[in-house]
């Protein structure tokens, strides 16, 4: 059920109680917080004294740490917060795009109820997963194939730790919510994909280990070019410079030179001028081709210097790209089992190169994108990190009872 507030009706008796799960234990005395309210994430039904009733699990706005099951009939729900579509509009606006912060995270819980569909769009998430993924908010995962293991246990461990909760969990075939398996994605054009049901990792990609490097370099790598281009550049201005005030004190000095070959009085003064004329010229093109050469001796340095950080990244980085980019598909298919669809953002796990994907997964979104809007921002699928923007959209999901 979505998280919905509920206010407890007035208790008078000592003796009434929330319980804790399957009502084995006494929690708290009702009577303590008549008339509070309370957030209600789940409903069970119970057989009591030969009877089954419906027991909703709530939990204390003031004090989230009072948390018990309490039975539905002292609850009652409260009508829908003040908050009207055009002020939640407004707050949307003054949010970064696609980013819900802590005001969109801290409204009444009945706004997201009442704006459900506000929210989808707005944030590009919807409610992806069939019923029984997730239970109590947590997800059991079977990896079907072993060499999976790795990249989604650590897949687990971003998801857990970025929300601060046990979200998912490995399990076993007997017990899992949610399977891992390889599939056939390449000519589909997928590395990972997520059907409602189950996760699937292009099992000829995923062996193939020249894949990824083929395709990507690192950010430390992306640098490096920057700078020896950057110093490609600078050479390629000081030459130049160089160059002109050469040409510059040739060009002055031989026609101070011809000048004086114009007004000789003799033969032989012409022939000394004219002499110191040619050397001019031999010195200048000497000194031209110098630094044309020492501009070709540099660039092919910074060239053989390039093709061997390339070797070295080839060599040195290659296991980590290769191993960041796998956790970045299942952390990603992970996050559509969340509720969250994609982004225009490299950055982001959840990123797309287009939002026109043929996917199981279609939500509508905010806009359309056929390029990232952040091109020069380090790509997630080479560092393997969750957004602030993935965060928060899981955070909002979970307010909106998508998992």
């Amino acid at each position: 059920m979505r998280p919905t507030t509920y206010k407890l009706k007035r208790i008078k008796s000592k003796n009434t109680y929330a319980y804790s799960a399957r009502l084995t234990q006494k929690k708290f005395r009702l009577a303590t917080y008549s008339n509070k309210s309370f957030n209600v994430t789940h409903q069970e039904k119970l057989r009591v004294n030969g009877k089954y009733r419906i027991y909703y699990f709530a939990k204390n706005l003031a004090k989230p740490n009072v948390t018990g099951w309490i039975w539905r009939g002292y609850l009652t729900k409260t009508t829908p917060g003040p908050l009207s579509k055009t002020a939640l509009n407004r707050l949307i606006a003054s949010s970064p795009d696609l980013d819900p912060n802590n005001k969109i995270l801290k409204l009444n819980p009945n706004v997201y109820r009442q704006f459900a569909k506000t929210f989808d769009k707005q944030y590009n998430v919807g409610n992806f997963a069939f019923p029984g993924l997730f239970f109590h908010d947590h997800a059991t995962i079977y990896v079907e194939n072993s060499p999976l293991q790795t990249v989604v246990s650590a897949a687990i461990s971003k998801w857990n730790t970025a929300l601060g909760a046990d979200v998912f969990s490995l399990g076993n075939k007997g017990n899992s919510t949610l399977t891992i398996r390889f599939g056939n994605g390449s000519d589909a054009g997928w590395d990972g994909l997520f059907d409602g049901f189950n996760i699937q990792v292009d099992q000829k990609h995923f062996s193939d280990n020249s894949y990824v490097s083929s395709h990507s370099l690192t950010p430390r790598f992306k640098e490096k070019i920057r700078e020896l281009s950057a110093q490609a550049s600078q050479l390629l201005l000081q030459t130049n410079n160089e160059l002109s005030v050469t040409q510059k004190n040739f060009e002055a000095q031989s026609q101070h030179l011809n000048a004086e070959i114009q007004g000789a009085t003799s033969d032989v003064q012409r022939a000394q001028l004219q002499q110191q004329l040619d050397n001019l010229k031999a010195n200048y093109q000497a000194a031209d081709q110098q630094i044309k050469h020492d501009y070709n001796s540099q660039i092919e340095q910074i060239r053989q210097q390039i093709k061997a950080d390339y070797q070295s990244e080839q060599g040195s980085s290659s296991d980590t790209l290769e191993t960041n980019y796998w956790i970045t598909v299942v952390t990603h298919e992970l996050g559509h089992t969340l509720g969250l669809y994609h982004t225009p953002y490299q950055s982001d796990i959840m990123y797309a190169p287009t939002d026109n994907e043929s996917e199981s997964t279609l939500s509508p979104v905010k806009y359309s994108w056929n390029s990232p809007k952040d091109p020069n921002s380090p790509k997630a699928s080479e560092t393997a990190t969750l957004s602030t923007r993935d965060i928060d959209r899981a955070k909002l999901t979970k307010l909106l009872g998508y998992w």
